[in-house]
């Protein structure tokens, strides 16, 4: 990223995902439930607007024994094993979320006492920090990591990121479709095998925005829909224009566009949808800008020339939508930036974590990964409230360091929830006290070879107090 040592090589060395076994199909019942309660025209008209105007199918959901926490160290656990490490080899678990599960202790140390139980070691000296800032908190977590190497402060040979979340809206809301549950978890170290991030070259932005936010006591976010889209945005086009300033000079290619610098753009994706509207920005700012595409964009779209763009929203909404349906974008678009899309329309928002599965998914359906090696990847990380962060790395062999894994479990052994069900489980469990003191509720699939939320600590006396601590543990197949 950036600060630190150029000459220390530090990147992503494996990846890995996980998401809940229960998903709810949004073509099936739910809609027909729903298309009436959202006052649509019809059932036919809710599903064209849920998969093709947001771009999801289907939404994962977390069962009752799962957590921002279970799913994190799942994650871990997966990661771990597929790179073949020795987890007391990690001296950090950096985790960025925004569904925290304790108002105080990180989520990283439940992580660290499950890993200890899962593998049988010891890692009483890890660190175990937690970034909070919507969306975005695990790519601060990811800066961190990769600084502390950078700066020659790294005490072990891989550092834990883990993005978790699980995303909650309002049932009947408008926001309802774009929920979601899952945990990506990346080991950083020197000499990565699967990617190397790019020095001295990233570009952060940071606003006092109100686009969207989760008072405390609310267990859904507050958001201002249209609003939190102009923000992202806007953040995403300054960060993009910092960035090239510095890659422009550190890569040495003065003048280049984004799209020349960057073979893969991976977007913040709180719907697949957005990646497309972000990409229309980044590209239309680019293209505008370099005088050679200027006969191309008159043709195409030529609102994106008009001196009102700047001034006036709704020439650059008709710019932008323009630009959409032209050729130059399309095959920019389908080549660059589809192929990160795959998981996100079947696993839905997965908050911080969304990002990194479109890097998963690329890897996914790379036809051939062993082709990515030398390619660079742009990243458009975005946080609400808000902050947007562009960085980039390049893929050194991901045929050796990534291992498949995220459409096998989504095409093998996945169980579909009827509406009564997801409602129950959305809903929570029943109690007469606080909500974070009630037991977990009864789950849907049983916990088999996964971590679980077995209990809530109901003790507070002299003897022992632990009122409200989350006993985690693993279940065996």
């Amino acid at each position: 990223m950036q600060n630190g040592s150029s000459s220390r090589t530090v990147g992503i060395d494996a990846i890995a995902v996980h998401v809940p076994r229960l998903y709810l199909d949004l073509r099936d019942e739910w809609a027909r439930v729903r298309a009436p309660e959202l006052g649509e025209a019809s059932v036919e008209q809710l599903v064209g607007k849920v998969t093709k105007g947001v771009g999801v199918t289907e939404m994962a959901v977390p069962d009752a024994h799962e957590d921002s926490a279970t799913l994190a160290a799942m994650a871990a656990v997966k990661a771990i094993t597929h790179a073949g490490i020795d987890p007391r080899d990690v001296g950090t678990i950096a985790v960025g979320t925004e569904t925290t599960v304790d108002q105080s202790k990180s989520i990283g140390a439940y992580v660290l006492g499950m890993i200890e139980e899962h593998f049988g070691v010891e890692l009483r000296r890890v660190g175990a920090p937690q970034f909070q800032f919507a969306c975005i908190g695990a790519t601060y977590a990811l800066e961190s990591a990769v600084n502390a190497f950078r700066a020659g402060e790294a005490t072990k040979p891989y550092s834990l990121v883990i993005a978790t979340d699980v995303s909650k809206y309002p049932l009947k809301s408008a926001g309802e479709y774009t929920q979601g549950a899952g945990a990506v978890a990346m080991l950083v170290s020197e000499s990565p095998r699967l990617l190397a991030l790019d020095a001295r070259v990233a570009g952060t932005i940071t606003r006092d925005e109100r686009d969207f936010f989760r008072p405390n006591g609310l267990s859904t976010a507050v958001v201002d829909g249209k609003y939190s889209i102009d923000v992202y945005l806007g953040a995403i086009a300054e960060a993009t224009e910092m960035y090239l300033e510095r890659a422009r000079a550190e890569l040495g290619r003065p003048g280049a566009r984004i799209d020349e610098l960057a073979d893969h753009l991976l977007f913040h994706v709180p719907f697949p949808r957005m990646s497309e509207y972000a990409a229309l920005r980044v590209l239309g700012e680019a293209w505008r800008a370099d005088g050679s595409l200027r006969a191309a964009l008159a043709a195409a779209a030529p609102q994106l020339l008009s001196p009102e763009l700047e001034r006036d929203p709704a020439v650059r909404k008709e710019a932008e939508k323009a630009l959409a349906k032209s050729v130059i974008f399309r095959e920019c678009y389908e080549r660059r930036i589809e192929p990160s899309l795959a998981l996100s329309r079947r696993i839905g928002n997965i908050y911080s974590g969304s990002m990194y599965l479109a890097l998963a998914s690329l890897l996914e359906t790379a036809a051939d990964r062993a082709a990515l090696a030398g390619s660079r990847a742009a990243f458009f990380s975005y946080g609400s409230g808000a902050s947007a962060r562009v960085f980039s790395g390049v893929f050194v062999d991901p045929q050796r360091a990534y291992v498949p894994h995220v459409t096998q479990a989504l095409d093998g052994a996945r169980v579909p929830l009827d509406v009564a069900t997801y409602e129950r489980l959305h809903a929570g469990p029943s109690s007469d006290g606080p909500p974070s003191l009630a037991q977990p509720g009864k789950s849907v699939l049983p916990p088999a070879g996964e971590f679980a939320l077995a209990r809530i600590g109901t003790d507070q006396g002299p003897a022992r107090t632990d009122l409200g601590y989350r006993y985690y543990e693993w279940v065996a197949s």
